[in-house]
């Protein structure tokens, strides 16, 4: 009997996770033909593996299916692993290997995606709060998120946990420009998977300086709230134009800001996240 397996893509943020997500969706049916299960409602974030860190043995046994490779993905979980002793008990009460995949991207890039995706999941309670991004400022906001973006301290908390039941468990981190090259290899061999997802579907990011115009407009108590939504939904329409708000001396900035960050990812990982020299820094709508 071929042993049980589970591919654990646990993020990061802004890094292709959808893209990924909703290739493993759109081929699930061949995919589990060839026996390896992505189970997914069709409905809802194309994730499917939301509070993974939790799983008990009966819902990973009830996921696997008749298959004996799983594929589990949520951005989510990445920094869920000081709590994912549960799992990594499940798993081993199974008999199943476990491989952790993350995807990962200059800091500079990360920031932005999630300076995008807290307007477009947060816009509606702060036009009533009047008050973006909790009051602060861009660079307030990244040095909040400076605070607390950590990859390699999380992925060293998710190895922590596999391994007291598991033993060592491999790592992979990739770029998230490497998401195809990197996860064939792990499917199962002579399949001819779609790996066409529309844009839209994608979840494209804003452009930085959309989210500071929809800042600045939201703090502006004579703006009516139909007018801000209104500039919201135009903006998705222009998510890979040129972008003032993604400026070289923000990007800069931000890679000086998260140069620990970097170094770690680097010393322990070996994998370097730092940005590309000037003039060939590019961006690419996520």
């Amino acid at each position: 009997m071929t042993e049980r397996h589970i591919i654990l893509h646990i993020g990061l943020h802004k890094c292709g996770s959808t893209f990924l997500q909703r290739v493993l969706m759109q081929n699930a049916p061949a995919l589990a033909a060839a026996g390896l299960a992505y189970p997914h409602s069709g409905t809802g974030h194309p994730g499917n593996a939301a509070g993974a860190h939790e799983f008990d043995a009966a819902q990973i046994e009830e996921m696997f299916g008749h298959c004996q490779q799983l594929f589990l993905s949520h951005e989510d979980q990445i920094n869920f692993g000081d709590q994912a002793q549960p799992f990594s008990r499940a798993a081993a009460s199974l008999g199943a290997s476990v491989e952790i995949l993350c995807f990962v991207r200059p800091f500079p890039e990360y920031i932005f995606g999630d300076y995008s995706q807290q307007m477009k999941q947060h816009y509606p309670e702060w036009i009533e709060a009047r008050e973006a991004y909790k009051g602060m400022s861009f660079e307030q906001f990244v040095g909040s998120r400076c605070r607390w973006v950590n990859p390699a301290k999380w992925l060293n908390q998710w190895r922590n946990a596999l391994r007291r039941s598991l033993g060592e468990v491999p790592v992979t981190v990739a770029s998230h420009r490497d998401i195809r090259e990197t996860v064939e290899p792990l499917l199962p061999p002579g399949l001819d998977l779609d790996w066409h997802v529309p844009n839209h579907l994608t979840n494209p990011s804003l452009r930085a300086e959309d989210c500071d115009r929809l800042a600045a407009m939201i703090e502006d108590f004579d703006i009516p709230g139909e007018d801000i939504v209104a500039t919201l939904k135009e903006a998705l329409h222009h998510t890979g134009g040129p972008d003032a708000g993604r400026n070289e001396e923000r990007i800069r900035w931000i890679e000086a800001l998260f140069r620990q960050q970097i170094q770690q990812l680097y010393d322990q990982y070996g994998y370097d996240i730092s940005t590309p020299a000037s003039g060939r820094f590019e961006y690419e709508a996520e």
